[in-house]
């Protein structure tokens, strides 16, 4: 892994992120009867529809469970605010699916021209999405993929917009390596996994196991959902830790599948009496201000950055397919990006969220 390279994008991404990062975020409604999407259907995309004055995009969040969900929320809201052609609506669920699907249910309602869904697990949404194909409003599936039981997602949704999560667990075990140069093998670690469900959780799991696979010397102790959030985060790590002590065992590593989660275990490891960062490494998948924070203490030791980016490439996304008639690719890419504890200083002050 290339630090210096992954530095240098990683300040380019920090640049792009600060430039649509405010808060304001109130959901509208919308009074207008429903009608069918904009434009025809072409090979490419939709016709620009004669004398339609904006596009509306209804966008379903998840909720506000952790930080940079919070900011990738604001980032959308931003993006489209100050757009002359499209208008957005905004919903978060709490992180609860049934209020989700009803939240998407309204916009088929309303009529509006695009759907854009962080769906809070990855099952269940077959018939909520079929509703939007037969209403002609496509989908835009955005930081978590949908399986669907009766069909092909890929069938009923425009795209998806997002990193790759398999290899940010990947890069969570490589940056634990590093860490753990010179420890004695077998060194035991444990894994906060995020909600039971969560494309990014199963993906992030998936490529924390695929790389521990193929190296001998990271040993998973033990492995179990805290929920994104940091206090749940403590409370598993504390029960991490007092399993490990009466086993005679010893915990040296923690991978959080967000960095809340690791935040949280931050708690629990003081209060056990160790020092983070130095007798239990710590990393997790985000790269929130709190975990830069943790790093210039050095209480945290590397953070894999879950890209934002998402309000520029959805506005992409809407123009080319409502103004210019051309489709998106069905996965546009943001990179993830790797800080180490050693960059922490000097990034903490160009932190947006």
């Amino acid at each position: 892994m290339r630090r210096s390279v992954l530095k240098g994008t990683a300040i380019l991404m920090a640049a792009i992120m600060t430039a649509g990062m405010t808060m304001g975020c109130t959901a509208k409604t919308k009074e207008a009867a429903p009608t069918a999407a904009a434009g025809t259907e072409t090979a490419e995309g939709v016709k620009p529809e004669e004398g339609k004055e904006k596009y509306v995009i209804g966008f379903s969040q998840t909720g506000t469970e952790t930080e940079w969900v919070t900011a990738m929320s604001a980032e959308i809201i931003e993006s489209f605010k100050g757009s002359a052609e499209f208008e957005l609506l905004f919903s978060e669920s709490q992180a609860i699916q049934e209020n989700q699907i009803k939240a998407v249910r309204s916009y088929i309602q309303q009529g509006v021209d695009l759907i854009v869904l962080r769906p809070t697990v990855t099952t269940g949404w077959d018939s909520v999405l079929m509703e939007a194909s037969e209403a002609g409003i496509p989908v835009i599936l955005a930081g978590r993929r949908v399986e669907m039981a009766t069909g092909d997602v890929e069938d009923y949704s425009l795209c998806y917009v997002g990193p790759d999560n398999v290899r940010a667990g990947e890069y969570l075990v490589e940056a634990m390596e590093q860490c753990c140069e010179g420890l004695e093998a077998p060194v035991n670690i444990v894994v906060l996994e995020g909600t039971v469900g969560a494309s990014a959780a199963t993906e992030r799991n998936t490529g924390i196991l695929n790389a521990i696979e193929k190296q001998d010397e990271l040993v998973i102790y033990g492995s179990q959902s805290a929920d994104w959030t940091r206090t749940k985060g403590k409370e598993v790590m504390e029960a991490f830790l007092k399993s490990a002590e009466a086993e005679g065992a010893k915990i040296q590593g923690v991978l959080a599948h967000s960095d809340d989660m690791g935040l949280g275990a931050i708690q629990a490891i003081q209060e056990a009496g160790l020092e983070p960062g130095k007798d239990i490494f710590l990393m997790g998948v985000d790269g929130a201000r709190g975990s830069f924070e943790a790093m210039a203490e050095g209480k945290y030791n590397a953070t894999v950055e879950n890209p934002l980016g998402y309000g520029p490439a959805l506005l992409k996304i809407c123009q080319d397919y409502f103004l210019e008639g051309k489709s998106p690719e069905s996965w546009v890419v943001l990179d993830n990006i790797v800080w180490f504890q050693d960059q922490a200083a000097e990034e903490l002050p160009k932190r947006t969220w």
